[in-house]
């Protein structure tokens, strides 16, 4: 009888200890609707499950009111089906965005608030500690916290009006992948350092047939359709060589000196791609340069720490490495090409406060995103882990570069800017266009490029 009491007890007590909220602080966990479950839907498009589950999970542990289910979508649908889910209001909570097209999102997204308040699971209490669901109030970034915490770039590019409009995972560089075969095999014993290195080797590494048809290339330089990130590199060398292109209006030729500067470095892109020039080295019957890299026959591909991924996927047959893009020589200074994406919490969600604290939060939490770094192989955005990162050999090379990582383009339509400075290379390429002494085609180009950087309608 005592036994069946004491059972009867425990199982009163049982029910009592959970429908009173037993584990939430100051806040019924029942009737608040601080504490009510909230499932955020996240997009994105280059992270797989694999890649990302890992971190939702972390978040989710120490968010025990929150899920977050991801989706990934092919980059070339991706654009579409975000405006489709939207025009029926049901688009995602959170979205990965590439971060040259923030401008044309803006009028989208909701800027990071002041502060958020998200129930937490955390260890509480000095003399008898439990873990303990409690609601707590995070602070939001200000544009100073993001310069502090983010490399320097990252401030550059996620504040607009001194709001906060979306946080990176991690910061991408342009880097250069070489052939080490192709290079012992012409007795260079170290890959460029600088682009004068680059004129210097081209020579002695690209074979032809009948001066055009190219069998085995130096670099992917000069063209466009045929080069992944062509724009990209294109942007770099007007960067390193102080062509006048950032800030809220394109306007490079300014100054005399700087629209020198940009036909220089057209005239410098495109002679790679001319037959007859000592440089060529490409021409646009050949193959994608990554395919032509991964196939042994390009001893120099410009590209991003995706593409080392996807070269140790596949399995190469030669030595391959990585070093610095190359820079001018004789600068005072080391410019490095950024491109990344960024999280982005939109107008429409339902939940903007607690997506907010969910970018926040695996953004910035060191050991959140420490772990999806190394487990991706990825370049930090948090200066705290540069230092670390360098003595890694996996990302070594692009923590190198991060921290005098630029880019320029503040317009709202980068697809259209790409397009625009491929028909001016193209053009120069196929003869419909030259660079005279009135600079009309250069003139072409600026204002085409301002074109974008006027404000769409919202």
């Amino acid at each position: 009888m005592k036994r069946h009491y004491k059972k009867f007890t425990l199982f009163i007590l049982a029910i009592f200890l959970v429908v009173s909220g037993f584990g939430c602080k100051g806040v019924n966990c029942g009737n608040s609707q601080e504490f009510k479950k909230v499932t955020l839907q996240y997009w994105g498009v280059w992270d797989s499950s694999a890649n990302i589950i890992p971190l939702i999970r972390e978040y989710e542990k120490a968010h025990p009111t929150v899920k977050v289910e991801y989706k990934q979508l092919r980059f070339e649908e991706y654009e579409r089906k975000l405006l489709e889910a939207w025009a029926d209001d049901r688009g995602p909570d959170v979205f990965a965005l590439p971060v040259s097209w923030l401008k044309e999102y803006e009028h989208r997204l909701a800027p990071m608030p002041s502060n958020t308040k998200v129930p937490v699971y955390e260890l509480q209490g000095a003399i008898r500690s439990e873990m303990v669901t409690t609601l707590k109030t995070f602070s939001g970034l200000s544009p100073y916290d993001v310069n502090k915490l983010f490399v320097p770039i990252v401030d550059d590019n996620v504040v607009i009006n001194n709001k906060v409009y979306g946080l990176p995972y991690a910061l991408d560089t342009l880097v250069t992948f070489y052939n080490s075969n192709i290079l012992a095999n012409q007795n260079i014993p170290e890959p460029i350092k600088d682009f004068h290195d680059l004129i210097e080797q081209t020579p002695k590494i690209t074979t032809s047939r009948d001066g055009s048809s190219i069998l085995q290339s130096a670099v992917a330089l000069g063209g466009t359709d045929n080069i992944p990130v062509f724009f990209d590199i294109f942007s770099s060398i007007m960067l390193q060589n102080e062509v006048n292109v950032k800030g809220d209006f394109f306007d490079p030729l300014d100054d005399k000196a700087s629209a020198q500067r940009m036909a220089e470095v057209f005239n410098f892109y495109a002679d790679f791609a001319k037959p007859g020039r000592a440089s060529y080295s490409w021409n646009a019957d050949m193959d994608n340069a990554f395919d032509l890299f991964i196939n042994g026959r390009l001893a120099y591909f410009f590209g991003y720490s995706y593409h080392a991924n996807e070269i140790r996927e596949r399995g190469v047959s030669f030595e391959w490495d990585v070093t610095n893009f190359p820079q001018a020589r004789g600068a005072s200074e080391t410019k490095y090409y950024a491109d990344y994406w960024v999280n982005v919490v939109p107008k429409k969600s339902k939940s903007t406060n607690v997506a907010w604290n969910f970018v926040q939060t695996t953004a910035t939490d060191k050991g959140l995103i420490k772990g999806y770094l190394n487990a991706n192989k990825k370049p930090t955005a948090l200066r705290s882990l540069v230092n670390e990162q360098l003595n890694n050999n996996d990302v070594r090379i692009f923590a190198e570069q991060v921290m005098t990582a630029d880019n320029w383009y503040k317009g709202y339509d980068q697809p259209s800017a790409e397009r625009y400075t491929k028909e001016i290379i193209d053009g120069l390429l196929d003869g419909t266009l030259y660079l005279d002494d009135r600079g009309s085609t250069l003139e072409l180009y600026v204002s085409r490029i301002n074109k974008t950087y006027s404000k769409i309608d919202e």
